[in-house]
């Protein structure tokens, strides 16, 4: 365990040094970067269809690009309770693979950590995603992602989730269409959720500082487990800023 946080911590770091370079004058030209912070009034996980907290979140989501690869890490923090399974950080590494113009296959490792009580607790483990997205129209996206967790030291909890998505993008309008899948190929938790998201973002603030807020609707269309899921449904809104 001490192992993989080690790797954790030089992950993140390796993240936002590379973000801190790109924003060197000189450096724009190799990378580009782009951090985003967020307030929720609910804890929503977008791989893995569901609310996790009734609380209000926050949230900082940093990424560096270099067309060819890229660096992304994440954090989530519960405003009320430390407790709660929002309460984690992720970092991947990863890189499109673009077919054409339109189609692109994207492969991304990294770590998720459970952050209850200290950096990484029990369930922090690697994870893979694997993203598939086809430009269907300028302005609309059909992508789907399947997301494997716990690959190395708890595959007792491994699990495998599938995302689907239709992505409706204008010049200061963003919707999303969801439907994720939580199967039982690794345990016997099964889940199907819809969602809806509207955003209007890319307000021009100061400088590289744009401003954004939306409105999530999340149903639970089926689940194994009615007791664990029955709050599994509802509405969150969000106010954020990114910096570009």
């Amino acid at each position: 365990m001490f192992a993989m946080k080690t790797v954790a911590l030089f992950f993140i770091a390796s993240v936002m040094t590379l973000s801190a370079y790109a924003s060197d004058s000189t450096a724009t030209t190799h990378g580009t970067w782009k951090a985003t912070a967020r307030i929720h009034s609910m804890g929503f996980f977008s791989y893995g269809g569901r609310l996790v907290s009734r609380n209000g979140v926050a949230d900082v989501h940093v990424m560096y690009d270099r067309k060819t690869w890229h660096l992304q890490a994440f954090k989530a923090i519960d405003l009320n309770d430390r407790h709660t399974p929002v309460n984690f950080a992720m970092a991947v590494f990863g890189r499109p693979l673009h077919v054409g113009k339109k189609l692109t296959f994207t492969p991304q490792a990294g770590v998720v950590l459970e952050q209850f009580t200290s950096l990484a607790d029990h369930g922090s483990d690697a994870a893979f995603l694997f993203t598939t997205a086809y430009r269907i129209h300028p302005r609309v996206t059909l992508e789907h992602t399947i997301l494997v967790s716990n690959l190395v030291l708890e595959p007792s909890l491994r699990d495998c989730i599938n995302r689907l998505r239709v992505l409706y993008k204008s010049s200061h309008l963003d919707v999303t269409l969801f439907a994720w899948h939580n199967n039982s190929v690794f345990d016997d938790q099964e889940y199907a959720t819809l969602g809806l998201s509207v955003f209007t973002s890319r307000w021009k603030l100061v400088g590289p500082v744009t401003a954004m807020a939306g409105i999530t609707g999340l149903c639970m269309a089926q689940t194994s487990d009615e007791r664990a899921w029955k709050n599994a449904d509802g509405i969150l809104l969000t106010l954020g800023f990114a910096w570009n």
